[in-house]
Order: C-alpha cells, then structure tokens, then sequence
C-alpha cells in the first residue's frame, strides 16, 4: 500500500469513527461476500499520487533485509 493510499484510508476511517483494522475487516468481509459498493470512495478512489518515487523491493528482497545477506 503507498503512504497515499495508507492516507486516503487513515482518512476513511476517521471519517467514519472506525479504526483502520475495522475498515480493512469490513471491505475483506464485504469483498468475500460479494457486496462491495462499488461507489464507496475507498474502492472507487483512485491514489492522491502516483507514489512515492522510491523503489521498495520489501516483499522480493525481505529475507535479505532481515536476515542479512547469505552465502
């Protein structure tokens, strides 16, 4: 998730007097089931910006992040 899409959600949530984790639950459960509003702004919505400009290869490189480089 980009720091503009972490916003918009902080956002969404304060908004409607939730915590994030209550509005992460309901759009899972919702999108399980099937009944997402599709008019809803934080499925509708697009970025605030494209992003950041910086590269994050977390979710390829995290074991060497974590654990250091192995050889």
């Amino acid at each position: 998730m980009s720091e503009a899409e972490h916003k918009l959600l902080e956002e969404y949530a304060r908004r409607n007097s939730k915590t994030i984790k209550e509005v992460l639950r309901e759009a899972i459960r919702e999108t399980i089931t099937g009944n997402v509003n599709h008019h809803d702004p934080i499925f509708s919505g697009s970025p605030a910006s494209r992003g950041t400009g910086k590269k994050d290869f977390g979710s390829v490189d995290h074991d060497k992040l974590l654990y250091g480089e192995r050889t």
